[in-house]
């Protein structure tokens, strides 16, 4: 849930102010935050948890064990998730928007540009995910075969 922002979003619930491991939103192991500096005005907007070393473990404990699950899918699988983050950019335009002009002090319209852009990636990456093929060449030496398997590893 978003706390007392300086801006309005359309989608409240797509601000927050936690830390993503293993699908739970979580504060730093310290329980120190930063603060978030809105670089045109100087004044504080937002916190987020202040991570260190010891947050570091847990969160790629999560991230792998993520992977593990994720290797196993197959491309289209793979691409209609890719899909799916997409349409969530693209349906959460604008409140992104806001939120990166907060962040960086860019005008809303480079904000806007980098998200354009940053959708370009998504988009492109969703289809290559099916795309993804392993080659056959022709080996050097008789009665052998080279070929390459693409997969996460």
């Amino acid at each position: 849930m978003a706390p007392n922002l300086p801006f309005k979003l359309n989608n409240p619930d797509l601000f927050r102010d936690k830390s993503l491991v293993g699908g739970e939103w979580v504060e730093a192991k310290s329980s120190k935050r930063f603060d978030v500096y809105d670089p045109g005005n100087g004044k504080v907007w937002a916190t987020a948890p202040d991570n260190t070393a010891e947050d570091t473990d847990a969160a790629v404990k999560a991230a792998h064990e993520a992977f593990l699950t994720y290797r196993r899918e197959n491309p289209k699988s793979r691409a209609q998730k890719l899909l799916k983050w997409d349409a969530l950019i693209r349906e959460n335009r604008d409140d992104l928007a806001n939120i990166v002009t907060y962040e960086t002090g860019k005008p809303i319209a480079e904000s806007q540009g980098e998200l354009e852009y940053a959708l370009g990636f998504t988009w492109w990456f969703a289809g290559e995910a099916e795309r993804v093929q392993g080659t056959i060449q022709t080996p050097s030496a008789p009665n052998r075969r080279v070929f390459t398997v693409k997969q996460p590893i």
